[in-house]
């Protein structure tokens, strides 16, 4: 049985709102709005993300200002975790923003990197065990992150390899580390809502 809070209009901890499921309340249907609006912000930036990086020149070589643009990335997606985590213990709605926080910061993550192996593709050709495009690159970074590891694409170039161990570590951070303290903040706004 879901606890329910003394709040005016009846509010209970379930994400989406405070009334009983199909009463079709406005309590409801506010919920369902919430819901629906944070997840169609989080498609509508993920996509522009992609578009964004199928789209952006990226017709020079990866070099030293290609390599502090992805420190400076790395430390961008950081700081965006970092604050939605605070925004997670906050929310009124924190399994909800939880979602949301992991949605912006993985596909970032993973076209900064996508970005960064296309680039060394073509500045050092044979960076890679073949010729990488944009969608092998953003391929590539996935079965990294996801461990898959296929083997069709392998990393040849000392750079190349340690960008891939960067990325290694960095996922491992992510899914680790990063999940951990999205899933406290998660606990954390839940007990927050209870009192």
């Amino acid at each position: 049985m879901t606890q329910q809070r003394s709040e005016p209009g009846g509010g209970d901890d379930r994400e989406g709102g405070g009334a009983q499921a199909g009463d079709g309340s406005p309590a409801q249907a506010a919920g369902r709005r919430v819901v629906v609006l944070t997840m169609l912000r989080t498609v509508l930036v993920v996509a522009g993300l992609v578009v964004a990086y199928y789209e952006l020149p990226m017709d020079k070589p990866f070099g030293g200002g290609y390599a502090v643009a992805l420190v400076l990335g790395l430390a961008a997606i950081t700081a965006l975790l970092v604050w939605q985590v605070r925004a997670i213990a906050r929310s009124p709605h924190p399994r909800l923003r939880a979602v949301d926080a992991l949605a912006s910061s993985v596909p970032p993550f993973l076209l900064l990197y996508a970005a960064a192996y296309y680039l060394m593709e073509r500045g050092e050709a044979g960076s890679f065990a073949q010729p990488i495009t944009r969608t092998d690159a953003l391929y590539f970074a996935v079965t990294v992150f996801s461990t898959v590891g296929f083997g069709d694409i392998a990393p040849h170039s000392q750079a190349a390899r340690i960008v891939v161990v960067t990325q290694m570590i960095g996922d491992l951070l992510l899914i680790g580390l990063a999940a951990r303290v999205v899933v406290g903040a998660v606990q954390e706004g839940v007990r927050r809502n209870l009192t």
